[in-house]
């Protein structure tokens, strides 16, 4: 099994190919987020992954149609992006976490800001600033 962060960083891949938003939504959590146990995601993301997670079983599978694929097709283009923007926010929290030395499954490590100044007073994401 893959780890979380190179399965989110597939997922954040499968949500840029050129497709219709809906469907790169499906393609993203089903090929790569769909099989990972709660257990297995950091505590950092965890409610936020297990929003995404009822919310892509949130309907009934029809003889067609699995849960996610109705699921997603019945979602407002709007919460389909909410959703997308999720699953990067889960990897850009991956990330930051990777790079600041924090444990993966531990909140207790150290927090900074959302954002970071950088030597000209712009403002980067902190995972993206170098200390």
């Amino acid at each position: 099994m893959r780890p979380v962060p190179d399965r989110f960083f597939a997922a954040v891949r499968a949500l840029t190919v050129d497709e219709p938003a809906k469907q790169r939504l499906i393609t993203a959590y089903v090929e790569h987020l769909e099989t990972l146990h709660p257990d297995d995601i950091p505590e950092s993301i965890r409610p936020r992954f297990e929003s995404l997670r009822k919310a892509m079983n949130s309907v009934p599978p029809t003889e067609r149609e699995t849960a996610v694929q109705v699921s997603v097709r019945k979602m407002s283009p709007a919460d389909a992006g909410r959703y997308t923007l999720s699953i990067i926010m889960m990897f850009a929290e991956l990330v930051r976490v990777k790079n600041s030395g924090e444990r993966l499954n531990s909140s207790d490590g150290p927090k900074t800001g959302a954002f970071a100044r950088t030597g000209n007073d712009i403002r980067v994401p902190t995972f993206l600033a170098r200390s």
